[in-house]
């Protein structure tokens, strides 16, 4: 098996999208029980989170009420933009996802990670092995993180304040009214808001990749490495990133039909298991990208 590994992988070096992907999905196929078996015992908890929280607002929405009210305040309208609807769901999805987020989400991708890493070094891959190996790596990929919620929190930060303040300026200088002036900061701002997030979504998910396989490497420092190792292939980390989204969002949405329409007792483990495998696949992509990103001279091969 691991001779069949070290064909699948050969040639890695600058490879496209397309041929990541590809490589992705043959890495699967040849150990589809050890993937499978992660997605269900340490990826699922964290789509039944979601799913649970899609299921409380729908069926409770008073629940984000006290959210929706802060936001609502906070920004200076009064239940005029969607906006902070939307904000006060996404706060109710976080609170709810943040457990399993941080624990049972993290050793899986830790586990998919070492277990691509095997692959590459021609290691058979054992189950036990790579548990034990993920719960050691754990706390690396929890540092790592940390520094990654603090950037994205710091662009929410700036993004919130640019809300609140511009339109309040534009309105004092008789320019515009506070609804236009938020609606056109919020085009603007917002653009660069979503292309700054991506970046940064992309340099994470290559960073915990980083911090799994490199045993020094992890927190800011593999943030900055991770950085560095994507030089000329951002274009290719935010189409996977892009992709791997999509996929997680049409599950989202799928279930959310589903729930609106009446959901049989068998879609709701079926959607567990798209969205875990979405998450496997993802993370097996990311691996794969970062022996595509490493220069020849660090190569394994």
């Amino acid at each position: 098996m691991s001779r069949r590994t070290t064909q699948v992988l050969e040639s890695i070096h600058l490879m496209s999208t397309s041929q990541i992907i590809r490589a992705a999905v043959r890495i699967i196929l040849l150990h589809p029980t050890h993937f499978h078996s992660i997605s269900i015992f340490l990826f699922s908890p964290l789509p039944i989170s979601l799913f649970i929280s899609h299921f409380l607002i729908h069926h409770f929405p008073q629940i984000p009420s006290s959210a929706l009210k802060t936001i609502d305040h906070s920004l200076g309208h009064h239940g005029v933009l969607p906006l902070p609807k939307l904000l006060s769901k996404t706060l109710v999805h976080i609170i709810i996802c943040f457990p399993s987020t941080i624990t049972f989400s993290l050793l899986g991708r830790a586990a998919t990670v070492q277990a691509v890493s095997d692959g590459y070094h021609g290691i058979n891959l054992d189950r036990r092995r790579l548990l034990m190996r993920s719960g050691l790596t754990w706390v690396k990929l929890l540092h790592t993180s940390f520094w990654e919620f603090v950037i994205v929190l710091g662009l929410f930060g700036a993004l919130m304040a640019s809300l609140v303040t511009v339109p309040k300026i534009l309105f004092a200088f008789g320019i515009c009214s506070r609804a236009s002036g938020f609606l056109s900061v919020l085009g603007f701002a917002g653009i660069a808001f979503c292309v700054v997030f991506a970046h940064v979504m992309a340099v994470g998910n290559l960073a915990k990749v980083v911090s799994v396989v490199e045993s020094e490497c992890y927190g800011f420092d593999s943030l900055v490495k991770a950085k560095r190792l994507m030089e000329g292939r951002r274009h290719t980390a935010l189409v996977m990133a892009l992709l791997s989204n999509v996929g997680l969002r049409l599950v989202e949405c799928l279930f959310e039909f589903r729930m609106c329409r009446g959901m049989s007792m068998w879609e709701g483990p079926l959607l567990v298991s798209m969205y875990s495998l979405v998450l496997v696949f993802d993370t097996v992509i990311n691996a794969v990208f970062y022996y595509a990103c490493k220069p020849p001279d660090f190569s394994i091969f």
